[in-house]
């Protein structure tokens, strides 16, 4: 029977399986995988060649902590470009609506002109010429109003896209600068100085060490021994005779067979629950990687 046992407990720690084992001072230790941090591939929003890489593998990052800089001297002159365009557009709003005013004062002399010459020629003052004359240049007049008014839409217009150019191109010149958008611990760096990168492709890839994950296996049976909210402790091979207490974070719903990596075929073929501890790691020791173990507390006999 002994023996029996201890072939077991070989067997679930390859599977990774949350089953008694054996017992230490009332607590069972169940064999557990190794923690897992939550990843984030970094890249970039734009094109660019890599000018400066301002962190290397291991090295720990806060939320804002710049990570990369893009070289986008292209798009600084097509920003420059803009912006003189722009400059190029008000002066000629200037001009157009010093005409609008000007303009606005001429049709109201012409259309006053023209109701004078209505009077006129009704009292028999003033020949039909007069009048044709008058309307002429009210008719001018408002179509020169018109169309100092389409011109100043247009430059509206312009304008509006002008201003959006310039609003893409500054948002671009900020993405050249790659900033951590979490705190963590640079884990891979893909890239190096020089080297082109186009949108999208990860240039680091980062991980979040301030809680890890320890993902255990438990089989129907034991499943009523865990709960969501409860507090369980693991201990790590790299600390010896420590403990490191955390909560259950998750308990899956659907069962699933035993992890294929496990060594006998009865083992892979029994069905089994996935279960996640969040660990705390305020002090950085325990890392992405590591083996663990999850300690529970003995069922009664």
């Amino acid at each position: 029977m002994r023996t029996l046992r201890h072939l077991m407990r070989g067997i679930l720690l390859s599977a990774l399986l949350g089953l008694a084992s054996c017992k230490r001072g009332g607590t069972d230790i169940l064999p557990s995988g190794t923690l897992e941090a939550e990843e984030l591939r970094v890249a970039p929003a734009v094109a660019g060649r890599v000018l400066e890489m301002r962190v290397d593998e291991g090295d720990s990052v806060r939320t804002g902590d710049t990570l990369l800089v893009l070289d986008l001297g292209v798009l600084r002159l097509q920003r420059a470009q803009s912006a003189a365009g722009l400059g190029t557009l008000d002066s000629r709003r200037q001009r157009v609506d010093e005409q609008k005013r000007e303009s606005a004062a001429a049709l109201g002399l012409a259309a006053a002109t023209l109701e004078r010459v209505k009077a006129l020629h009704a009292a028999g003052s003033a020949t039909d010429q007069q009048l044709d004359e008058a309307s002429a240049q009210h008719q001018q007049a408002e179509a020169r109003a018109a169309a100092l008014r389409r011109d100043g839409e247009t430059l509206l217009a312009e304008r509006a896209s002008l201003e959006a150019a310039l609003a893409v191109q500054d948002r671009q010149l900020q993405d050249a600068v790659v900033t951590a958008p979490s705190p963590g611990r640079v884990l891979e760096r893909y890239v190096q100085p020089g080297e082109w990168l186009t949108p999208g492709a990860p240039a680091l890839l980062l991980a979040d060490l301030s809680t890890l994950d320890l993902r255990f296996y438990l089989t129907e049976g034991d499943l009523s021994r865990v709960k969501p909210g409860q507090k369980l402790e693991a201990q790590v091979d790299a600390w010896p005779g420590e403990r490191f207490a955390g909560r259950v974070a998750w308990i899956s719903s659907q069962a699933e067979f035993t992890p294929k990596n496990a060594q006998t075929r009865d083992a892979r073929a029994q069905l089994v629950y996935a279960v996640r501890l969040r660990l705390p790691n305020p002090d950085g020791r325990l890392l992405s990687g590591m083996p663990a173990e999850l300690l529970l507390e003995s069922r009664a006999k």
